[in-house]
């Protein structure tokens, strides 16, 4: 799995497209946690390459279920999608995540939960990930 991680509108989605050269609609699947639901692996899958934009905003969605249940939920997921992708040598799965806070501690409970949580689930992914980047201004920094 490969994680790329980096702030808003720094070019990420555009690295990875580059960097994969991924063709809109060609032999991928590209979900966005803006625009689209998440899922799990399933049997019925032909493609071999998934993205997953948007982690931050995916993660949010499952925040009502609590701060643990919440990352261990994340923690599945991950973990699923790595034997996934550990089952063929063409699949790869790839994260892109947008840093959030910037260090700043949000006064609102809910937005500090969130920002918690996304950050705890990033350092479960990197554990599990084989490469990790992070973008910036459009250049990319290899971090593992």
């Amino acid at each position: 799995m490969h994680f790329i991680v980096g702030g808003a509108f720094q070019g990420k989605r555009k690295w990875v497209k580059e960097y994969y050269q991924l063709n809109d609609g060609q032999g991928h699947i590209w979900c966005n946690g803006y625009e689209t639901e998440f899922f799990l692996p399933h049997h019925k899958m032909t493609r071999s390459v998934i993205v997953f934009e948007g982690l931050e905003m995916f993660i949010r969605r499952t925040l009502h279920t609590g701060v643990m249940s919440c990352r261990n939920e994340w923690r599945e997921a991950f973990r699923l999608w790595q034997h996934w992708e550990n089952e063929e040598a063409e699949r790869r799965v790839i994260w892109i995540g947008c840093e959030i806070g910037q260090g700043i501690v949000p006064i609102n409970e809910e937005e500090r939960n969130w920002r918690d949580v996304t950050g705890w689930c990033y350092q479960e992914l990197v554990k599990m990930c084989d490469r990790v980047d992070r973008v910036w201004c459009g250049l990319a920094e290899r971090m593992k």
